[in-house]
This record gives C-alpha cells, structure tokens and sequence, in this order.
C-alpha cells in the first residue's frame, strides 16, 4: 500500500513539473509566389513557454487543390498572405464554401493585405477596377475596404519587388483584444505595400461578429512616400501627377469573429521587416527604350531585424486560434540568408530563382536572434552557431534541407531552406 502512494505522490510531481504541450496547425495559402507564404513561414515557425504550457505553431502551405477538396478542417488557423491571386481563386464558390465554412465552424482566419480584401464586405464603391474582386469576397469581416487602383495599390504596382515598401507608423488602440497588449498608445513601423484602409460596413448576416480595431494608419502613405505619375512630353519624362491617398485614421487591423472562428485582418505587412529612417526613390525603367517605359520606386533607410515585427503575426495566430497565454513580444528569430530564392556558382548569386540552386561550392550563412542557434543538414547535426554566421559546406548532388532552430529557456524558432546541388 505504501509503495503505491509513492508512486502515486511521484506521478504527481511529475505531472506538476512536466511541460503540457499544445500545437496549432497552421495552413498557409500559396497560389502564385510562393515565396509570399514562405515569407509567413519564416515569422511563425515558432513556439513558447507559459504557465507550464509549450505551445507550438507548425506552418504548413497549402494550394488551391487542398482548401477545395477540403482539407482545411485539418488546420486551426487559415494564413492568406499578400497577393492579387487569391481574388480569382475565390471566384470558385467551392474555394468560397469551403473558406466561409471553416471559420463558421471554429477555424481562425488572417488575412494580410489582399487576404484582408477577400475577408471584407468589399468595396463600398460603384462601378470601377475593384468591382471584379466584389465578386470573390468571402464576406466574413463587416468592414469595407478602402484600396484603389490609382492611389493605394500604386505602391505595389510602382514597387521595385522587394526594395519598395515604404514604412507607416500604425497607433494601437486600447482594445480588449491581447494581441497588442503592452503597446497600446504607441506608434509602430510597419511595412506597406498598397493594403487597404479599412472601416465599418453594415452587414446584417447574423453569423458576422463585432469589430475589434486593433490599429489606425497614423501616416498617410503619400506624403511618407510621394509617388507620381508620369509621361513623356517633349523627348523627356516629367512627372505630371501626384499619387494620392486616402487611409490615414482608417483601420490598418482589426479583430471579429464569423460564427464560431476568429479572425485577424491587416493592410500593411507584419512579415516583412520594416525601416525607421530614409526616403523614397523614383527611377525609369529601360529609361533608352523611352517613350515605353515606365517609373518604379526603391525605399531608402536603416532597415530593422528582420523579426522586427513577427511577434505581432505570432500573436495573431495565437488568438485566431483560441490561445489567450499570447506568445512573447520578442524578436527571436532563426533565419538562413543563404542560398535562398537564387541560382549560386561557387558561392556567388548570379540570378534570382524561387528555387535555391547552387552549383559547386558554397556557404550557408545567417542569423540568430536572441537565441542560440543549431544548424542541421538533412537532420544531421552541423553545429552550433549564434548571432550572424557563415559555414562553408559540400553535399552532395541533389535536394538537402537545412534547419536552423534558435532556442532559449521560454522560445524556439525554426527556419527551414530546401537547397538544389549540381
């Protein structure tokens, strides 16, 4: 009788001091640049320690054959990032049903930029550009969106692909939502890319939830970033037109809910790392080829981790997902510069790829962020690293994955590059 207490007394104080663990799966939606979803798998491959409670997001990414045959049930948390694609995917009322049926039923939703748009009551506008992406919303969020074709989404449009995006300081509001909490009353910088303002629709569909701002656009993008249009007069270009728009003070993130799922929108971009200085840069593109030509912009400025803003993303799937105990408000990171989206010879990049190619030598360098890092290739340890890193290394031919999985004594981060050797 007494051995049994004690190993009942034993159990116990394992069960007090072992760590519960609890995993949310996250779908990511990839439909034309893979590399959009990748970029949210980077920020969120990530878990946390709280009250005794590891808590793990696993990103997966998923196509447009997987949320029409249904595979959306097996997630918790439903990702669309920023891309023009998804409007014409959901212009299938199978993709629509299945997307509206998995937030009604508990699913969470977030939805960056256009994923913002697909999630809204649409365009509250008469016949214009936008009227076709009126026909795919999702019709989940009662907000309209405020993004047009000739002033917000110029700066996706006129962006130089990576090097545009200019910074917007965003205000978080007090609000009875976690995902801020610790910053409401502040300013923060964050990346944009023409997303949309949002504000209050009017939608009577009992299944549609309150909402929640989150934060404002506190700057007008125009006058941090002035663009123009222009045109060829005279053997020249000249700049004839001023880029306008029209968000500041309109909601930049909000948080509702559709049935019984949660969901978390935003214009700008959490993902990306953001900028606290610079300026704006319009140039020509194949300027001798003039008068067919046209002009594009690069952003300027001291750039930011490139973690600067995940834990914003992370506790957004935190909460979409039902998880109050948010994750830290931290920039911990684990992240491979390289090879990454490139074709290499011996080292060096000679071309952008979506694939990671490198032929010959090469080195695979990157960083770690508040952590210590562990480097694996194809699950065989490579070594320990920390801070910024380079390592020189020879495979051989054919496809390797290399892991990088930063850990301290409450986070761990993981990063993940599939690299191509010839």
């Amino acid at each position: 009788m007494k051995k049994i207490v004690v190993i009942l007394m034993l159990l116990s104080l394992l069960q007090i001091d072992g760590i519960e663990e609890k995993e949310i799966k996250v779908a990511i939606y990839f439909s034309a640049v893979k590399r959009f979803a990748e970029e949210v798998k980077d920020a969120i491959y990530y878990s946390w320690i709280k009250s005794n409670v590891k808590y793990s997001i696993k990103p997966y990414i998923i196509t447009k054959r997987d949320v029409i045959e249904g595979r959306l049930s097996s997630f918790d948390v439903f990702v669309i990032p920023g891309s023009a694609r998804p409007y014409f995917d959901a212009m299938n009322p199978k993709w629509r049903k299945e997307v509206i049926k998995f937030v009604e039923n508990g699913g969470g939703y977030v939805g960056i930029c256009g994923g913002a748009n697909l999630a809204s009551m649409g365009f509250n506008e008469k016949l214009s550009p936008n009227s076709i992406i009126n026909l795919s919303i999702l019709k989940i969020a009662n907000v309209y969106v405020n993004d047009q074709q000739d002033e917000e989404w110029q700066y996706l449009w006129k962006s130089n692909w990576r090097h545009g995006g200019p910074p917007i300081k965003i205000y978080i509001v007090n609000n009875s939502i976690p995902i801020f909490k610790g910053f409401y009353g502040c300013n923060r910088s964050i990346r944009y890319w023409g997303g949309p303002g949002m504000y209050l629709a009017n939608s009577k569909d009992p299944k549609v939830g309150d909402v929640v701002p989150l934060a404002i656009y506190a700057e007008e993008p125009m006058e941090v970033a002035p663009l123009h249009f222009w045109r060829w007069e005279n053997g020249r270009w000249i700049p004839y037109k001023n880029v306008t728009t029209d968000i500041k003070g309109e909601y930049a993130a909000i948080a509702t809910t559709y049935g019984k799922g949660r969901i978390v929108l935003f214009g700008p971009h959490p993902e990306r790392e953001t900028f606290f200085d610079g300026h704006i840069e319009e140039f020509p593109v194949w300027e001798k080829l003039s008068p067919f030509t046209w002009f594009i912009y690069n952003w300027i400025g001291n750039k930011s981790v490139i973690s600067y803003n995940w834990w914003i993303l992370r506790r957004s799937i935190a909460w979409a997902a039902g998880i109050e105990e948010m994750p830290y408000a931290s920039e911990t990171a684990a992240y491979i510069e390289e090879p990454r989206y490139g074709i290499y010879i011996n080292g060096r990049k000679i071309m952008y790829n979506e694939n990671n190619i490198v032929i010959g030598h090469f080195s695979i360098s990157g960083k770690v962020i508040n952590a210590t890092g562990f480097l694996y290739a194809d699950e065989n340890f490579v070594g320990k690293v920390k801070d910024e890193f380079s390592i020189s290394l020879k495979l051989s031919k054919g496809k390797h994955v290399f892991k990088l999985i930063a850990k301290n004594d409450r986070e761990e981060a993981v990063n993940e590059v599939k690299v191509i050797v010839f």
